[in-house]
């Protein structure tokens, strides 16, 4: 017994749309490789400038914590610091020293504190291999404050002179530097050649 040839035709028209809406093995196989190229081009890319947003999300908080600290020692008629510590990674708002009479100790006032680890990007204390910039003292733990690696704010808004780098794992590199007379800070970047004012 013959099928009639509707019920043929529709069959073929069948098997030819199932074979049309799958995939073969070549096809699969040629968009995996392009997802895998895609992916190896844009992940150092994406890492470096997921570095760049670390090491900018660390700088914003220290400008912050000393515009914190110079408002703080004005309102209040007393001395702030911003401490920064280079072996444990952290930088700190302080409101004063402890019994110790030191600053940057662990007997210190502190208001919050933060570790660069926290924010990612394997951020750092230092410059790596740029050095310091021109005129600047060295500064191998990457901090020249004196008064124990901290910046002092007092009332008559002056304070201690010196500088911090911060530098990522993929070499983006900034650093703040305080003067003593006006108590101001600027920043600075790495360009790939020299330190550059921001």
């Amino acid at each position: 017994m013959s099928m009639p040839a509707t019920v043929l035709n529709s069959m073929t028209f069948m098997r030819t749309e199932v074979r049309k809406a799958g995939f073969t093995l070549t096809e699969l196989l040629t968009v995996v490789s392009i997802i895998g190229i895609i992916s190896a081009i844009a992940l150092p890319a994406f890492s470096s400038y997921y570095d760049k947003c670390c090491l900018m999300a660390a700088i914003s908080e220290i400008t912050g914590m000393i515009d914190e600290a110079k408002r703080n020692a004005l309102c209040n008629n007393t001395d702030y610091g911003v401490g920064f510590n280079p072996a444990l990674g952290t930088v700190t708002l302080i409101a004063g020293k402890g019994p110790d009479n030191k600053w940057n100790t662990d007997d210190d006032l502190v208001i919050r504190s933060f570790s660069l680890a926290a924010k990612g990007g394997r951020l750092r204390f230092g410059y790596g291999s740029y050095g310091p910039r021109k005129n600047c003292a060295a500064a191998p733990s990457g901090v020249s404050f004196e008064n124990n690696n901290t910046l002092i704010c007092d009332p008559a808004l002056s304070g201690t002179a010196g500088n911090v780098y911060l530098i990522t794992r993929s070499g983006y590199a900034i650093n703040i530097s305080a003067n003593s007379t006006d108590f101001g800070y600027k920043l600075w970047r790495w360009n790939g050649k020299q330190w550059q004012q921001m």
